[in-house]
């Protein structure tokens, strides 16, 4: 069997590529982007992608460096690292956590599917500032339907890598596929490449390529049996606490984040479910796989820096985003209608750290996060 580890640093040649895309543009006022179709491969089915044959091959820029964060509390070993809840197999949290790129235009959000079993799920900027994508993360649980999955963008490199995790999603642009079959530490899916027929990993619902692709926990998982794939994985989880910490900064029932395109995320706290309940768009959200609202325990703001990149992700020539997940930022955290401010750090080899005053881990309640990435944190208000 092979074994797979994460690297222990990304590449240091990045640094020329990012200064290439960095370069990348101005220009006229050009119409509303639309997605493009998911790319299918012109030749046979290949265990790499191809480098771009227009640039450079792309590699991984090094992140700023930065103090390490404090060492979490260890968590007993029954318990999810990022759900703070129990599992009835304490075998399950021993491996790698599962990440799929979830669309979340209009058509994607009504078709949503299996959110709700996520241990975390991170929503972020894509496609020149245009609308926001979703990546779900499964590990303490298993889904036997999660999507629509869309392809993977460039925050989907430092968010799997600082986990430790596995990433399914379907194609990307041929910069992003080059760098995620050949340059990161962790394993990539791509429904395009590893499974062009979509019936043995993933499975198909109608015909609308925005809607259709669906992925499955057990299917990612023997993908990595079926490659020879074993990752022994160990990373350090989120602070948990059931009481409400006493040092919030005021009440928080309603949170407003604004994200353009029309996709501005509400969250308003029910206490009679015990979290907040998601509307976007307007819209309020539900999801088919519980048969009710998507509500989550904690909601997450972080602000992280966001560049334009050269790299083409749609028909339009609309730039990607590379946003660092991977450094520091400022922070809010929404819990039982209480407001906690601070700050968040993470790293290439680690997941991020909620951080208080004094560099004092913010609790969490058990259950299930959304971290929504933001480019400043004063855009984002509450009530």
């Amino acid at each position: 069997m092979m074994q797979r580890t994460n690297r222990p640093s990304l590449s240091l040649a990045l640094l020329l590529f990012a200064a290439v895309l960095l370069l990348a543009a101005c220009g006229s006022p050009r119409p509303e982007p639309t997605p493009t179709p998911t790319k299918t491969p012109a030749a046979a089915a290949q265990p790499a992608a191809a480098a771009p044959t227009d640039t450079p091959a792309p590699v991984l820029e090094l992140p700023t460096a930065t103090p390490a964060p404090p060492t979490p509390t260890p968590q007993p070993g029954n318990i999810s690292p990022f759900t703070g809840l129990p599992v009835a197999d304490p075998a399950v949290l021993t491996r790698a956590p599962i990440f799929v790129c979830v669309n979340n235009d209009a058509a994607g959000r009504a078709a949503h599917y299996g959110l709700s079993k996520a241990d975390l799920v991170y929503e972020y900027i894509v496609d020149g500032f245009t609308l926001t994508r979703i990546t779900a993360m499964y590990q303490s649980q298993e889904a036997d339907r999660i999507g629509p999955v869309r392809s993977a963008r460039y925050p989907n490199i430092w968010m799997v890598q600082m986990y430790g995790g596995v990433l399914a999603c379907s194609g990307g642009s041929d910069a992003i596929r080059y760098l995620l079959k050949n340059e990161v530490g962790f394993p990539y899916l791509d429904a395009d490449i590893d499974d062009p027929s979509n019936n043995r990993y993933f499975t198909n619902l109608g015909d609308d390529y925005r809607t259709r692709l669906q992925a499955r926990t057990d299917g990612v998982r023997q993908w990595l049996v079926d490659q020879g794939i074993e990752i022994p994985w160990s990373k350090p989880g989120f602070e948990f606490g059931e009481a409400t910490p006493p040092n919030f900064a005021g009440d928080a029932t309603v949170i407003d984040i604004p994200y353009p395109g029309g996709n501005t995320v509400q969250w308003r706290y029910d206490p009679a479910l015990g979290g907040y309940v998601r509307f976007q768009g307007g819209v309020q959200e539900f999801d088919p796989a519980i048969g009710g609202p998507l509500v989550t325990s904690n909601v997450i703001v972080a602000s992280a820096a966001h560049e334009l990149t050269d790299i083409v992700e749609d028909s339009l020539g609309t730039k990607g985003v590379n946003i660092k997940l991977h450094e520091f930022g400022d922070l809010r955290v929404f819990r039982d209608g209480k407001v906690y401010e601070g700050t968040w750090r993470a790293s290439q080899e680690a997941p991020p750290r909620w951080l208080g005053p004094g560099e004092v881990p913010v609790p969490l309640k058990p259950g299930q996060s959304w971290v929504q990435v933001v480019q400043q944190i004063e855009d984002v208000t509450y009530q």
